[in-house]
């Protein structure tokens, strides 16, 4: 069995909840996705975690995070305003674009848990509340790139929780 078949064997993940991309300009982007794809309407916020880990060292960090449904998945637009992100990271090195695939699951413990035995190492790691949903989250990117280039995101939100 080589390395892929093995990981899809191990996590089992379900379909993605959300597909994250790191712009530079929120109001450019949400505009762009909006009149030319007809995605939206968008809740943009400004996003800083009660709790942020960049390789698992405390850091605090501030975002402009814009949401919009399309279809069945979730657009995340993310726009690093200040601190050490790897979303600061991701514009410096590449630019905009595509970073993560978040999977959304009921369960943040055991899906870290899952994830490490694998032999994934948490790049960033989040833990807050959130005002527009009323409700908490927390959130690891695991360093998934080796095959593909995107990380992939497990992310546990209350406000999903209660349907």
């Amino acid at each position: 069995m080589n390395g892929v078949d093995e990981l899809k064997t191990k996590l089992e993940l379900p379909p993605p909840g959300h597909i994250g991309v790191v712009v530079r300009d929120m109001d450019k982007a949400v505009e762009y996705y909006s009149s030319i794809f007809g995605i939206g309407p968008f809740t943009v916020y400004e996003f800083a975690p009660d709790k942020h880990w960049l390789r698992e060292k405390p850091c605090p960090m501030k975002l402009l995070t814009g949401h919009a449904m399309w279809s069945n998945i979730q657009l995340e637009l993310l726009q690093p305003l200040e601190g050490e992100s790897l979303h600061k990271e991701f514009l410096e090195t590449h630019g905009e674009g595509l970073q993560h695939l978040a999977f959304h699951i009921p369960d943040y413990d055991e899906w870290f848990n899952k994830f490490k035995k694998a032999g994934f190492k948490p790049l960033t790691r989040a833990e807050t509340y959130h005002e527009p949903y009323k409700g908490y989250s927390k959130a690891c990117y695991f360093d998934t790139q080796s095959i593909g280039g995107i990380i992939f995101e497990i992310t546990w939100r209350s406000w999903l929780m209660e349907s």
